[in-house]
């Protein structure tokens, strides 16, 4: 079965509003900044500036997750600086800007293979997060609950009251994948792309591509997460796999194009982050094809997916 030691855990974060926040309508930029600046103070033990050049770079949590240095011993990847963020945090997804003091809201964190292991780390990152505030006029949080998810189950792991873990997040393996695809298997999908997707062919970002556009990222992303951070074993030759995807046949699509615009502090600069939604029908699967499906759903596609972007679903058409 592909990607047979991919592992990744979901859970859902609760925040509850100290303060009036003012937040954007796409929150993905908001949670992007808040999120890393908090995440470097708590996990940071040298405070370099330059995650690169420190010698802790490939053990820091802060590190490992956000500036993800290529193993020199890596087959793939050794000429990049940097590999896959192994984790995704999606942001609330309703469009509502305002929050009044005692309002909740609620964030979605996965985190693949190794970096399952700095868990505490995020959860301590999200509490100095919250004591910083968020929003252009920064409104501070306080982390109410972290619960894991899987398949429609969940279980507290963290208590903020407390401020203690008082469980173990339950882990999406092959054998859930396996499990899911068999009551999918046959079946045409709408896939429903619910935040801006950035899939680039011919080095463009597609507008509005068909399921043979969008296979080579998925495939490589998720093989790429596989490998760096769940010990799976490099595909050296994905020729077959791809072709088995290029086959699968897109029967409808209705996309739209929707601008995003973030600014990042450590460039100073205001970047264009626009990306293709809605939705695209495609005819069965095959059984291999379907798997990286069905993590996809999970882990997302496509550029930005660390933070939310490439966010997709999966609907059966019976």
């Amino acid at each position: 079965m592909p990607l047979e030691r991919l592992t990744a855990t979901e859970q859902d974060v609760c925040f509850r509003a100290l303060e009036s926040l003012r937040l954007p309508a796409y929150k993905g930029s908001t949670f992007r900044g808040a999120f890393g600046h908090a995440f470097k103070h708590v996990a940071c033990a040298l405070k370099t500036n330059v995650c690169a050049k420190c010698l802790l770079r490939h053990r820091c949590a802060y590190s490992v997750c956000f500036e993800t240095p290529v193993p020199q011993e890596a087959e793939i990847l050794r000429k990049y600086p940097f590999a896959p963020h192994p984790f995704v945090l999606e942001p609330p997804q309703d469009d509502r800007r305002e929050y009044e003091p005692g309002a909740e809201l609620q964030v979605r964190l996965y985190l693949v293979g190794k970096a399952q292991e700095y868990l505490p780390h995020f959860i301590y990152a999200f509490e100095e997060m919250g004591k910083r505030g968020l929003g252009r006029e920064p409104g501070k949080t306080e982390l109410v609950w972290v619960r894991s998810r899987r398949n429609g189950e969940t279980n507290l792991i963290y208590d903020g009251n407390a401020q203690e873990l008082v469980g173990a997040p339950m882990v999406w393996s092959a054998h859930e994948i396996a499990t899911r695809s068999s009551t999918l298997a046959g079946i045409p999908l709408r896939l429903i792309f619910e935040t801006p997707t950035r899939v680039k062919s011919e080095g463009r970002l597609a507008a509005a591509p068909d399921f043979a556009t969008l296979a080579p990222s998925l495939l490589r992303r998720l093989n790429m997460l596989h490998y760096f951070f769940c010990g799976g074993e490099f595909a050296r030759d994905i020729h077959p796999l791809l072709d088995a995807a290029r086959g699968v046949k897109t029967l409808e699509t209705e996309m739209r194009w929707v601008d995003w615009t973030r600014y990042s502090a450590r460039q100073d600069a205001t970047m264009q982050l626009g990306g293709f939604v809605g939705t695209m029908t495609i005819s069965p699967p095959p059984e291999n094809v379907l798997v990286y499906i069905l993590w996809g759903e999970l882990l997302h596609l496509g550029k930005g997916g660390a933070f939310g972007l490439g966010k997709y679903r999966i609907e059966p058409i019976e």
